[in-house]
């Protein structure tokens, strides 16, 4: 797995990138550790249903973002459920749906 810079994020394709499509829900993670939320994200890359990972490789106040997007909102909300108990992240989802009209 490879990442590649885009817009300051350190970027990967997932399986399901060359699919075309993505949900528009997607996991919002924050983690103090950059290292263990990179091997969170190279796990997601693994899964057929990930679509593309991000992250910030420069953290906002000991903060690094990473998101993913993954094709099924149901999953999404399935791992939301799974990551929010990591004591080491803080995860929420965020609608695209919902954001699009206050970027």
């Amino acid at each position: 797995m490879s990442f590649y810079e885009e817009n300051g994020f350190q970027c990967a394709d997932g399986p399901a990138f060359a699919k075309g499509f993505y949900c528009q829900k997607k996991l919002c993670i924050v983690a103090t550790d950059r290292a263990y939320l990179i091997g969170v994200l190279e796990s997601y890359l693994k899964r057929v249903d990930c679509f593309f990972v991000k992250y910030s490789p420069e953290p906002r106040d000991g903060m690094h973002l990473g998101r993913v997007f993954l094709t099924d909102p149901r999953v999404v909300g399935a791992e939301w459920a799974k990551l929010k108990k990591d004591p080491k992240l803080f995860c929420s989802v965020q609608d695209d749906d919902f954001t699009v009209s206050y970027r």
